[in-house]
C-alpha cells in the first residue's frame, strides 16, 4: 500500500488544527466543552472540505506528531491546546511540580517583563508553558528569529492562586502569569535540569 507523501501529511495536520482548535464551525463540528468531537464526524467533516484524508490517515497524523497536538480517546478526536474558539474548552487542572518555560521576541519580553503585562493568552484561550526549555525555544522562534526564554516560577505562581491546567505532558495551561513569578533566562547558559 503507497504512503502519503509527508507534505499531504503536514497539509491534513494545519486543517486538523483549523478545525478543532479555531473555526471548528466552517467544518459544520460542534466542540463538546472538552474540544472533542465524534472522529467518524470529523473525518466526514474535513473530507467534504478541499482536505481528503481518511481515519487512518488522521490518526497517523496524530500518532506521528512530536508536538502532540491531538488526542484520540474512545472514539472522539480533540486538539489538546492552542484553541482561539469564542466558546472556551473546559481543561482538568493541574498542580505543577516544577519550574515552567515561555519563549517569545523581545518586544514581546518588554511588554511582559519591564512594563509588568505578565503572560497573557494573546488570542488564545490559555498561556503556553513547557516542561522543556528547548521546546519553548523552539516555540519562541515562530516570534523570533533568536528568541528570549522565560522561566515561571510555577509552584510559587500555584500557591499565590494562578491556576494550571492540563496541555499534554510536556504542555501546561495558564489563564495568564503576573510577572512576580517571570524571570528572563539566558539563552546560551541553559542549565541541564
Amino acid at each position: 500500500m503507497p504512503t502519503r507523501p509527508a507534505q499531504d501529511d503536514l497539509r491534513l495536520s494545519k486543517t486538523m488544527s483549523h478545525a478543532l482548535r479555531h473555526s471548528p464551525e466552517q467544518y459544520g463540528l460542534e466542540l463538546a466543552a472538552d474540544g472533542s468531537v465524534p472522529l467518524a464526524e470529523f473525518v466526514r467533516a474535513i473530507s467534504t472540505s478541499k482536505q481528503k484524508a481518511t481515519e487512518a490517515d488522521v490518526r497517523r497524523v496524530v500518532a506521528e506528531s512530536d508536538k502532540q497536538r491531538f488526542a484520540i480517546d474512545g472514539g472522539r478526536i480533540r486538539a489538546q491546546y492552542g484553541h482561539s474558539t469564542a466558546v472556551r474548552i473546559v481543561k482538568r487542572q493541574v498542580v505543577p511540580t516544577g519550574d515552567l518555560f515561555h519563549a517569545t521576541s523581545p518586544a514581546a519580553v518588554n511588554l511582559i517583563v519591564n512594563r509588568r503585562q505578565g503572560l497573557l493568552p494573546m488570542g488564545r484561550q490559555y498561556v503556553h508553558l513547557t516542561t522543556d526549555p528547548t521546546l519553548a525555544l523552539d516555540a519562541g522562534r515562530r516570534k523570533a528569529a533568536q528568541p528570549m526564554l522565560l522561566r515561571i516560577d510555577a509552584v510559587r505562581a500555584h500557591d499565590a492562586g494562578v491556576t494550571f491546567s492540563e496541555g499534554h505532558d510536556r504542555v501546561i495551561l495558564a489563564d495568564q502569569i503576573p510577572t512576580t513569578y517571570i524571570r528572563v533566562e539566558p539563552v546560551g547558559g541553559l542549565m541541564e535540569e
